[in-house]
């Protein structure tokens, strides 16, 4: 009788036992599930940026998940597989070109993927380094993309959130507030895309450019963003050799810092200020305009045009020199004669002018 009860009291713990190891287990499956399909159903990064995919006929799912986290598309490889294992959805994805948009959630980006890419009406548009923004303005509209209208207007009325964005001072001077900014890239984009979001696509760009240790840098120097771009963007549309860009930075320093202050004159802003003309004639240098610097001492308002990493770099890294003087060689190889005084500046005219007079023979 007591051994009955004894087996009886046993077989009650052991269920009590088991019970509470199963409903442990479905406590703790619901909460991997419901953590599952909030991770699954959360956006991912910042809303309204492009972001393109390429799916190979073939890839894994690791390797899909591995592209999409690199592209900031997903946040995790791993629970992108778990999601795609749990509802037996791994072997649905189709191979193609996606173009998706950043903010979309996992569940999203899944069914894209298993729709399968749409021949999408894409147009792949190089920006060289140096366009301004009426410029970029042009090729966008020749290339279908959006007008120019509608690409300025967003320009002057749009807001982005890229923490440099609050670096630009708001100057009534500047003509085109994003001027200096947009990065010049090859760029794909559909017919008729958003002008917000192709600005957000180049800025974003940029802001890969504007690294925290390279904006720490700008403040160590003392200089503010708006300067070192300004500067970049003037080396950029006067070097035509990398190799002279830390050099023609050397200069624009040399000079802003010359006590007694002495003007830049440099000829691109001038360009600038009469609407990039091809020639200069003798009155453009007497302009009345804020961003010639053959009238106005220091900087222009802002920058000239979208500068490359190249000028960038430049302008954060000039070469240490005595120079304040450059004249382009004239010799078709794009190089230029770099001198200290004024008097080594008229000689080295004088090497351009017979070097053009070689090249008309």
């Amino acid at each position: 009788m007591i051994e009955s009860r004894f087996a009886r009291g046993t077989i009650r713990r052991v269920i009590f036992v088991v019970a509470a190891v199963v409903i442990l287990l479905v406590l703790i499956m619901l909460a991997a599930f419901g953590a599952l399909y909030f991770i699954a159903n959360r956006p991912s990064g910042v809303p309204g940026q492009s972001k393109w995919v390429d799916v190979h006929q073939g890839m894994a799912s690791v390797d899909i998940a591995d592209t999409l986290a690199s592209k900031g598309l997903i946040s995790s490889p791993f629970w992108f597989r778990a999601y795609l294992f749990l509802t037996h959805q791994g072997g649905d994805l189709q191979a193609g070109r996606y173009r998706f948009s950043s903010g979309m959630s996992m569940v999203q980006v899944i069914q894209e993927l298993k729709l399968g890419a749409a021949q999408f009406n894409t147009v792949k548009v190089t920006i060289p380094e140096g366009y301004t923004v009426q410029q970029i303005a042009a090729v966008l509209a020749q290339d279908k993309v959006c007008s120019v209208q509608s690409f300025m207007y967003a320009v002057h009325h749009d807001h982005f959130s890229y923490g440099f964005i609050k670096d630009i001072p708001h100057n009534k001077l500047v003509r085109d507030p994003l001027e200096g900014y947009l990065f010049p890239d090859t760029y794909d984009f559909l017919k008729g895309e958003s002008p917000t979001l192709i600005l957000q696509t180049m800025l974003g760009e940029m802001n890969q450019v504007l690294t925290p240790e390279r904006l720490q840098a700008l403040k160590k120097e003392d200089m503010t963003l708006s300067q070192m771009m300004t500067v970049a963007s003037m080396i950029e549309k006067e070097a035509k050799l990398n190799s002279e860009r830390p050099l023609i930075a050397s200069v624009i320093y040399n000079r802003l810092h010359h006590h007694p202050p002495m003007r830049l004159r440099i000829d691109a802003t001038v360009l600038y200020a009469i609407g990039y003309h091809s020639t200069l004639p003798p009155s453009a240098f007497l302009v009345n305009n804020p961003y010639n610097t053959y009238v106005f001492y220091g900087l222009p308002p802002g920058p000239i045009a979208n500068p490359g990493i190249h000028s960038i770099m430049a302008a954060l890294h000039p070469a240490k020199t005595d120079y304040y003087y450059y004249v382009a060689k004239g010799n078709g190889t794009g190089a230029s004669y770099f001198a200290t005084t004024y008097a080594q500046q008229l000689a080295n005219e004088a090497k351009r002018a017979q070097n053009l007079a070689k090249r008309q023979q």
